[in-house]
């Protein structure tokens, strides 16, 4: 929405079509409420990395920008890989900082030590840092993250104190990723 505000000013500066002072006027007070609404903070969420570091989010990126992928099945890793490739190509160099979360149910726990050797296996040995398993209950997740649909990737991007600036679902598309930024 901010977005379209935004086009909708450029696009009337930079034409010979007059715009009413009440029509600025609105628009700046729009950007300005859009600017200054409040920010949800992302649920404090425990999880271990590949590499067997304990991380909390968003502690764990307090002072620094953050882009998250969240997957509550595997089918979604192909949409994962693909964001993972947004984040390498267009927010890695704007300093922020990335984890993959898979969400798996508590009822799986007891096979974590197999779960993880799998993926440890399967991912990258330059991701094990950056991706983190959490083990436990979904529900209160699910919906904080309004999840809809488990098969999709869920993506937000956090701003230095751990606020959600941004969030997606499903696979990438150019729409999404300028709602991430």
């Amino acid at each position: 929405m901010k977005t379209f505000a935004l086009l909708l000013c450029y696009k009337y500066m930079n034409t010979n079509t007059k715009l009413s002072s009440f029509a600025i006027i609105f628009i700046s007070m729009f950007l300005l409420a859009m600017q200054n609404s409040p920010r949800t903070k992302f649920p404090s969420l425990t999880a271990e990395t590949l590499a067997g570091n304990k991380i909390t989010l968003p502690d764990a990126v307090k002072g620094k920008k953050a882009f998250l992928v969240i997957a509550f099945e595997r089918k979604a890793q192909s949409q994962a890989d693909a964001w993972y490739e947004v984040y390498a190509k267009q927010f890695q160099g704007e300093g922020y900082v990335f984890y993959e979360l898979p969400m798996i149910s508590s009822m799986w726990k007891w096979l974590s030590g197999f779960i993880d050797s799998g993926m440890r296996s399967g991912v990258p040995s330059y991701k094990h840092n950056n991706v983190a398993t959490y083990y436990g209950p979904l529900d209160e997740y699910i919906k904080a993250f309004g999840v809809k649909d488990r098969s999709l990737v869920y993506v937000f991007t956090l701003n230095e104190q751990g606020e959600i600036v941004g969030r997606t679902n499903g696979g990438v598309e150019p729409g999404k990723i300028i709602q991430l930024k």
